[in-house]
């Protein structure tokens, strides 16, 4: 049986004067010592105890931080080793090592957090803050414990539930939540720290409703198009953004305010979606290239199309965010002043432009490629088999 330990190297005696703190693996007689980062003279080591004793009062928060590390960290390890003696299989010290420092990301926290780093590496923002959001609810259910993939289970899941209904969610938030918790946990079986056996998700069902109407009318979107709003620049300009969105088959705000001059060539528009990265390619309609025309001059090919963001900002997401509300404040005055159906939002952009098509006689499977709706499985069969000048004749169907 394989056996690990904490031990004061004192062999090795640092430029400080302390010696480091290791994890030793013995199994089958070959020893072999993993790194806690932590070194100490030998007055500040109990041999008996195997842990950090004898500091000022002044350090005791943080020696007694540095021996809770120590003590889970010792843990970790016996639980690789008896996970490995329980599948019976031939493993050696090396192996324990090796899954010792894969299992520093096993955890919910730090793994979801690690997606969290990547994604912002990447510039998807976007994504990045619905893990964040994931991370946060789960973790105030937990009151702030982590947990290993290993231990969420159906019980789990069903609390978690719960707890997000009883504090006012909706059903729908709450499923954007478990959809999002469900993507950590698969990602987390495919990089090998989760058990595909002991996944929840079969067993536990994301349950959804019906949303409320979030469509207007070709006569409420016409009456947006010809309100006046010229001593209103703020909301003229929310205004034609929201045109805009339309007239490019229910573009998002997102991916409006990250155009650049570049992306418009030849009459089309070819860009990436934010969210998925998804390549577009649509013919401008008149009253589109009309709007751009009214906010660039398209000569700098890597200025942005719309005057939302700042290049040199040094939180660009932060500014987009800002700028989403402001958006969404002057559509909702003006929301108002018309007398709408609906409370008017960014997002009424994109399921008008679906309606209106649907009812204009534009096949489903049509507009749900035009709304790059990739994931859903009546799309995936359907996807990549309409040419841009399909796309594109749908979308003058619907033009006002």
């Amino acid at each position: 049986m394989a056996t690990v330990k904490l031990y004061h190297f004192k062999n090795k005696v640092l430029k400080d004067g302390t010696s480091p703190i290791l994890l030793q693996v013995l199994h089958k007689r070959v020893r072999r010592w993993y790194s806690t980062g932590i070194s100490v003279m030998s007055e500040n080591w109990d041999e008996h105890e195997r842990k950090l004793v004898n500091f000022p009062k002044e350090e005791k928060l943080l020696v007694a931080k540095k021996n809770f590390f120590l003590k889970k960290l010792l843990f970790r390890a016996e639980e690789i080793v008896l996970d490995l003696e329980n599948d019976e299989k031939t493993f050696t010290a090396d192996d324990v090592l090796q899954m010792l420092k894969g299992k520093e990301s096993s955890t919910f926290k730090v793994f979801t957090q690690k997606i969290i780093d990547e994604l912002e590496e990447q510039g998807k923002f976007g994504n990045a803050t619905c893990y964040k959001r994931v991370q946060s609810v789960f973790l105030k259910f937990r009151n702030d414990k982590d947990i290993s993939f290993d231990q969420i289970d159906y019980s789990i899941l069903k609390k978690f539930e719960t707890y997000m209904l009883k504090k006012g969610n909706k059903v729908n938030s709450v499923a954007f939540e478990f959809r999002t918790l469900r993507a950590v946990y698969n990602r987390a079986i495919k990089e090998g720290l989760a058990k595909k056996e002991l996944y929840p998700f079969g067993k536990f069902k994301i349950k959804t409703e019906k949303t409320q109407k979030r469509a207007l009318s070709k006569d409420e979107i016409i009456s947006i198009r010809d309100i006046d709003l010229d001593e209103f620049p703020g909301q003229k300009k929310a205004r034609d953004l929201f045109m805009f969105s339309f007239y490019t088959m229910g573009m998002s705000f997102v991916d409006i305010a990250y155009l650049r001059v570049k992306d418009v060539r030849k009459g089309r528009l070819n860009y990436s979606r934010q969210k998925t990265s998804q390549k577009y390619s649509m013919a401008l309609l008149e009253p589109a290239m009309e709007i751009i025309n009214r906010y660039s001059d398209l000569k700098n090919p890597d200025a942005f199309l719309f005057p939302l963001l700042d290049p040199k900002h040094e939180k660009i997401h932060e500014l987009y965010r800002s700028c989403m509300r402001n958006q969404n404040r002057r559509l909702k005055e003006i929301g108002n002043k018309l007398e709408l159906s609906l409370p008017l939002t960014s997002y009424v952009a994109r399921h008008s432009w679906a309606t209106i098509a649907k009812r204009s006689g534009v096949p489903t499977a049509v507009i749900s490629e035009g709304l790059g709706h990739t994931t859903e499985k009546t799309t995936q069969i359907y996807l990549d088999s309409f040419e841009n000048e399909v796309l594109d004749a749908a979308n003058r169907l619907i033009t006002l």
